[in-house]
């Protein structure tokens, strides 16, 4: 059992697939849960792989006082008027050409075996999503050879649960995070640490389980945690959005004290 401390906690940053979600659809229970969450005044960020299209959803429907898409390609905030405010971690066209260029390295990779783009790449701004596990599926060796032939290349290359996502950029979910919190909250790096509780599922939030103490893995990352360096502190004892549950109906119990939670 591990102790996470919620006395300071005023956010909670968040992946999304098979962390919020359970086999792609977003159980009620974990819905209502964000809501609760909300109205006790926690700040509620989704940090995703997910699309451009995904996050203007996300930020105008759900709960949140903001999004990070695409591996940290960007963030969204709304204006006191209501309007979204999108923040790239470079300018827009600039993305938009690396894009391109990744793009075209993908077309040319010479595989034994086809390589798909994900059905939301039309709705990225950012990066490419090669889907591996959604609607396509690679072998692990497959999906690997595709991760080295990419980073071989020249670009940072990220597996989520579902996608790889590729990008050109000094960027990631945890450097984009920290940059969101430093502009919209003004917070240092220590009361990130302190005011942050993070939950995730995948070797693509290893950034985020390095830099915040409190962070947390939703019972599937067990398959991944042998590939990966950096671990959650704890582990909800069930998988994806069950365990988001669990961890926020444990953080209102507790009524912003440390507490034990999973593994």
């Amino acid at each position: 059992m591990k102790t996470l401390d919620f006395s300071q906690a005023r956010f909670l940053l968040t992946d999304v697939d098979d962390t919020l979600t359970t086999h792609g659809r977003l159980l009620p229970q974990t819905y209502q849960a964000l809501w609760a969450l909300a109205d006790a005044g926690i700040h509620i960020i989704p940090v995703t792989g997910g699309c451009a299209g995904w996050c203007d959803q996300i930020i105008r429907t759900w709960p949140v006082a903001g999004v990070i898409g695409e591996s940290g390609g960007f963030y969204i905030v709304k204006d006191p008027e209501q309007r979204t405010r999108w923040h790239y971690w470079q300018d827009l066209a600039t993305h938009r050409a690396d894009q391109a260029a990744i793009v075209q390295t993908v077309d040319n990779l010479a595989l034994p075996f086809e390589v798909k783009y994900a059905k939301d790449q039309s709705f990225r701004h950012v990066d490419v999503a090669i889907d591996y596990n959604q609607d396509a599926r690679l072998t692990p060796v497959q999906a690997d050879t595709v991760v080295h032939s990419l980073r071989q290349a020249g670009f940072s290359v990220k597996k989520s649960s579902i996608h790889i996502n590729v990008w050109r950029g000094a960027f990631d979910k945890g450097a984009m995070a920290r940059r969101m919190l430093a502009e919209q909250w003004q917070l240092t790096d220590t009361q990130m640490q302190q005011q942050v509780v993070f939950v995730g599922d995948a070797p693509n939030d290893e950034s985020m389980f390095e830099f915040f103490p409190n962070s947390v893995g939703v019972a599937n990352i067990a398959r991944h945690l042998e590939h990966m360096t950096h671990h959650p502190k704890a582990i909800t004892p069930s998988a994806s959005g069950d365990g988001v549950t669990e961890l926020i109906q444990t953080w209102l119990a507790t009524k912003g004290q440390a507490t034990t939670l999973g593994q």
